[in-house]
């Protein structure tokens, strides 16, 4: 009898390890909520996706590994200091980059930015050298990089919000040009900052409410330890050309929005991140969305989540977000997979992805939308 008892309690011990474990009980495919086999799933690695960038047609294989992250600030030097409060030798970021630009050259240039708010558009142009920003202190929150520009924001003509830049001749910011913060440049690096947008939504009348935090344009950028956060259109990633793929790297980070919030033709990898749908703007009731890809349909990688939480915050509803939709620019045939991540409540279970924003409805023809052993409620598991 005791024996039996031992065996029946290895048992129970053994169904809430597999309970326990995210994604141990698979969930079924089905068309409206895809799931990858753990062979189809081999191919969707951050290897995978960081394999390759340059010209649809023709990419280049560099084999490129940014998991190593950004590396300890202990063991930087700085060539550039920022501080708000006018204790180093820049009190603006922009005005450091600018030095760092100037001096040109190859070599990686090293920002340190002390603790504070700075209020700046921020743009590292194409011409800049490898640079490495970070925040002194090691909470990314307390050094905040922000703006509040919107596509609505009046501007005058004639001048461009920043080099980065393509507005001048515009009324209006503009969507694209709205970022707080543009890397246009290659091999950019930053840690222990928050990227924000605090522009208010309803400021100025229109529907498209947009306004970036953060806008990715160049090759091989890595993000560590960053916030991400604004409501519609917080983070954007592709290159200036929908013919040319370039790649992100975000690891251990947070980014929150509202409204198709990670977006763009680019390539990118979030391991170890917290992804935040936030309903403080929307409401409870609301339908809104997370991910909206725009990869071009040669492009075989857009967007992979590994290993990170999909939650959210301020009254979001139960069972009302759409995990994303394909963002129907130039032909895009969006791909994105998300695997190993804890799915909150928010997120719709049986149909969780939405139509292109042309308004076509989902299809697993039209959209390369997967997900691979996921937890939480949210997960369908």
């Amino acid at each position: 009898m005791q024996s039996s008892h031992r065996l029946i309690g290895a048992l129970a011990l053994m169904a809430a390890s597999l309970l326990a474990s995210p994604g141990a009980l698979a969930v079924s495919s089905t068309t409206a909520r895809p799931q990858l086999s753990s062979t189809a799933a081999a191919g969707y690695t951050i290897s995978k996706y960081m394999a390759q960038a340059g010209t649809i047609g023709s990419l280049t294989t560099d084999n490129w590994d940014p998991t190593g992250g950004v590396g300890a600030i202990s063991g930087f030097t700085a060539n550039y200091k920022v501080a708000a409060d006018g204790s180093a030798s820049y009190t603006t970021i922009q005005a450091a980059i600018n030095a760092a630009v100037s001096a040109g050259g190859t070599s990686r240039k090293y920002i340190s930015v002390k603790a504070g708010t700075y209020k700046e558009v921020v743009c590292i142009p194409a011409s800049a050298p490898p640079i490495t920003l970070y925040g002194l202190d090691a909470s990314a929150g307390n050094t905040v990089l922000h703006y509040n520009n919107s596509n609505l924001t009046p501007k005058a003509t004639g001048t461009a919000t920043s080099k980065c830049a393509s507005n001048a001749s515009a009324t209006t910011v503009g969507t694209s040009d709205s970022a707080s913060f543009t890397v246009m440049s290659k091999d950019f690096r930053a840690r222990n900052l928050t990227f924000k947008n605090s522009y208010t939504e309803g400021s100025y009348s229109g529907s498209n409410q947009s306004a970036l935090a953060l806008s990715v344009r160049g090759d091989k950028a890595i993000f560590e330890n960053v916030q991400v956060i604004g409501n519609q259109d917080t983070l954007f990633i592709g290159s200036t050309s929908y013919s040319t793929v370039i790649r992100a790297f975000f690891k251990s980070s947070f980014v929150q929005g509202d409204v198709d919030f990670i977006f763009g033709h680019g390539t990118a990898a979030f391991y170890g991140c917290t992804i935040q749908y936030t309903g403080a703007r929307l409401g409870a009731s609301a339908t809104s969305y997370i991910f909206a890809p725009s990869t071009q349909s040669t492009n075989s990688y857009g967007f992979l989540v590994t290993n990170s939480t999909l939650n959210s915050t301020g009254s979001a509803g139960t069972g009302k977000t759409y995990l994303g939709r394909n963002w129907a620019q130039s032909g895009a045939k969006g791909q994105l997979v998300i695997r190993d991540t804890a799915i909150s409540a928010h997120v719709r279970i049986t149909d969780p992805w939405a139509a292109g924003t042309n308004g076509a409805a989902y299809s697993s023809s039209t959209a390369r939308f997967w997900e691979y052993n996921n937890s939480g409620t949210g997960s369908g598991n």
